[in-house]
């Protein structure tokens, strides 16, 4: 993929207008050279490379020319691929008793100059480079390194360009065997589309585009570096099938200058943002209030400074954000950065992470996985293969970092390799890419990782809060999660758009749930995170205005489709390939005035700290422990008629009986039912089934039993091919039945 961020410190050089050309004789060999000589010097490379040309058109044989034209193609927004056979012919051409620039026998600025200079050599080694033709790039920079001088600023770029294709000849010798996929055209047009960010739950898809807005109310506006609409953020959700939906522009992007996406919190309700600032560069954060994000405000403390701070990411907690930083303190061009939050809730001064991490080179796009250990980041050091490639560490126990891992070859390229995030179980990563394959310039990619890469120590919390048939979720919904052990309690908003919500829980511990609409409770429950270290989700759909067991629906089709997050299928790409301010809608103002009867951020808290946790006690609870690939539940078992006695019970006492359903598979595969979810669900459905023919079978009217919540999860540990170990995986394995 290429780095995101279009040549955004030229616009403190101002832009080049159209009447400029217009003065003067516009057609002279000497007037067009002076100009994009100009148009080089001011990083307008693709109108640079459109001038020269015109000039190369009519000496074919100027070694200048072609060098110039290289040059421009190489540093252009999207064209780096047409410089090489213009920087072999410069370099074919040029006369070797020449000098440098600056230097007797070489005048980069005069016209009449037809040689090139020593710099060839450098950028045909870069285009080799790029080109995977790794001897002829090393041939190329060895040429450049005999004949500059000690003290040129390119020399250790070209010592560099060497160690990186002796790494880059080792990475792609053994490749990862991973499986890349293309998003789909849903969020990929035939512009550019980069800058991935995924919330925890996978339900939401923020990226960076360069498209006309739905509503054209930018297709006058183009960034004169790229000719291009300026970047913008974009959203795309996922539907209850896991496909994702038409891409939504936010209401926060400019009317002019560039937007992009940096990251968003753990519970989707700040995004991060990256604003230019007219070449400063800065990182910004925009909260969720209903269906409005607010508008951006500068992160505080000393992450921004008068340096350029490109991307950060926030730990799942809340408490630590990485930042980039071209900073003076650095230890070489831009690096990794920390900031902790601290008792006032400010954010502590920043520090190097560490030089474990950085490097001389530059670093960026950090990505803290939400089990606040992984780190995945890009690098020009290290033992990237060119440009940037995207590395992973591992935080330890006493704060240190492993030594950084390269994801390898085919992810990893020879050119900038940066912006990758991951799902929460680390089981799939999502990128950009400039692939063959893809529709536009840049697409959107994701790819399947091994087995071994899958997360650990983690526990994600997640599912739909669903308000009664045909009203929407009041904005007082809230979901509190009190630590049992501690009293410790979190507050989580769902998403007004479809009640999403998503929470990280620490395992080992029990929590009590308690889902509150205007400060009532109307769902809650004690629940224990296993103690396991593998991965874990625990899906809840909690319904507002319980629905009836004995509807027209199964529990599987209530409401239809998967927990949020279902990974999408994608687009396969084959192994080998080159991977502003207007009126509001009437939504708009009906979203904003219900925030205005929400309480805010600052009661929320307040409220955390006065929270009362409820009885989350249930009548009876039954529980069904199952073989492999078993779903079915016997009537006739003692426990299970002890069970419907109750339910029948509450059936005659209360006219009612309000019933939880909750089902587990473990990691074991299954062909069967193609995947653990889908047993998990099957399971739930079941159950749900046996209980109605059971309250049937006594004479009660089935409709009483009404479905308060059900919760389906995948858990326990990591399978290892050891599927005979019934006593490792056998207590994930089952259905349980609440009743109250």
């Amino acid at each position: 993929m290429k780095y995101g961020y279009a040549a955004i410190t030229a616009l403190l050089l101002g832009f080049v207008s159209t009447p400029m050309l217009a003065q003067g004789d516009n057609t002279s060999f000497n007037w067009k050279f002076e100009e994009a000589s100009k148009l080089m010097e001011e990083k307008f490379y693709n109108q640079a490379a459109d001038i020269w040309g015109q000039l190369l058109s009519t000496d074919a044989e100027n070694a200048n020319l072609n060098y110039k034209l290289g040059v421009s193609y190489f540093n252009s927004y999207n064209q780096k691929a047409k410089a090489l056979p213009y920087l072999e012919r410069a370099a074919s051409l040029r006369k070797a008793n020449f000098g440098s620039f600056n230097t007797a026998g070489y005048d980069p600025f005069d016209a009449r100059e037809r040689n090139a200079p020593a710099e060839v050599d450098y950028y045909l080694g870069r285009a080799y480079h790029l080109n995977n033709e790794f001897d002829k790039a090393d041939v190329a920079y060895q040429k450049f390194l005999d004949g500059s001088d000690l003290k040129h600023e390119l020399r250790e770029l070209a010592s560099h360009g060497k160690e990186q294709t002796a790494n880059a000849r080792v990475l792609q010798a053994s490749p990862m065997n991973y499986q890349i996929s293309n998003v789909g055209q849903v969020i990929n047009w035939a512009g550019p589309d980069f800058s991935p960010v995924l919330s925890v739950d996978g339900n939401a898809l923020f990226y960076t585009s360069r498209r006309v807005r739905p509503d054209s109310s930018n297709s006058a506006v183009i960034d004169p570096i790229a000719g291009l609409p300026y970047e913008n953020v974009y959203v795309s959700y996922k539907d209850r099938e896991g496909n994702w939906q038409k891409p939504e522009v936010l209401n926060i992007n400019p009317a002019v200058g560039h937007l992009a996406t940096i990251n968003v919190a753990a519970d989707g309700q700040t995004l991060f943002v990256y604003r230019d600032d007219g070449g400063d560069g800065n990182i910004y954060e925009s909260k969720l209030v209903g269906e409005v994000w607010s508008d951006p405000v500068l992160m505080g403390s000393d992450i921004n400074t008068k340096a350029w701070e490109t991307h950060g990411a926030l730990s799942a907690d809340g408490n630590t954000f990485y930042f980039v930083s071209d900073r003076k303190s650095g230890l070489g061009g831009r690096d990794i950065y920390r900031a902790v939050r601290l008792p006032s809730g400010e954010w502590s001064k920043a520090q190097n992470l560490s030089p474990v991490l950085n490097t001389k080179y530059d670093e960026d796009g950090p990505f803290i996985h939400p089990n606040g250990r992984t780190l995945y980041f890009s690098s020009k050091g290290h033992n990237s293969m060119g440009g940037f490639d995207i590395f992973y560490t591992e935080m330890n126990d006493d704060g240190s970092w492993t030594a950084p891992k390269n994801l390898g070859s085919p992810l990893n390229t020879t050119d900038d390799d940066v912006f990758f995030v991951t799902t929460a179980d680390g089981r799939r990563g999502y990128f950009s890419s400039d692939k063959n394959s893809g529709y536009g310039e840049k697409d959107i990619y994701f790819v399947d990782l091994p087995t071994e890469m899958e997360a650990e120590g983690l526990t994600v919390l997640k599912g739909y809060i669903i308000p009664a048939p045909g009203e929407a979720l009041p904005p007082s919904t809230i979901l509190y999660v009190t630590d049992k052990a501690t009293g410790e309690v979190k507050s989580y908003k769902p998403r007004q758009r479809d009640g999403v919500y998503v929470a990280i829980l620490p395992p080992c511990k029990e929590y009590n749930l308690d889902y509150r609409v205007n400060d009532k409770t109307v769902h809650t429950e004690d629940i224990f995170v296993e103690c396991e270290s593998s991965y874990q989700e625990i899906n809840k759909e909690i319904y507002l205005s319980p629905v009836s067991l004995a509807g027209p629906a199964s529990i599987v089709d209530l409401p239809k489709g998967s927990p949020p997050g279902k990974k999408e299928i994608g687009e396969k790409v084959a192994p080998g390939t080159v991977v502003a301010g207007k009126e509001k809608t009437k939504e708009e103002k009906e979203v904003v005035e219900a925030k205005e009867k929400a309480r805010t951020d600052a009661e929320v808290k307040e409220k955390g700290a006065k929270h009362v946790t409820p009885d989350a006690s249930y009548a009876d609870e039954y529980t069904k422990f199952y073989s492999y690939n078993a779903k079915d539940i016997d009537q006739n078992e003692q426990r299970w008629k002890e069970f419907v006695d109750v339910v029948v019970g509450l059936i005659d006492k209360n006219g009612k009986a309000n019933v939880v359903i909750e089902a587990s598979a473990s990691k074991v595969p299954t062909k069967t039912f193609g995947t653990n979810e889908v047993l998990s669900r099957k399971r739930m459905e079941d159950a749900r089934t046996r209980l109605l023919e059971a309250v049937k079978a006594r004479g009660k009217d089935e409709s009483k039993l009404y479905l308060e919540a059900v919760n389906s999860l995948v858990q326990g540990p990591r399978y290892q091919g050891d599927y005979q170990n019934t006593e490792k995986y056998g207590k994930f394995q089952y259905a349980k039945l609440k009743v109250r």
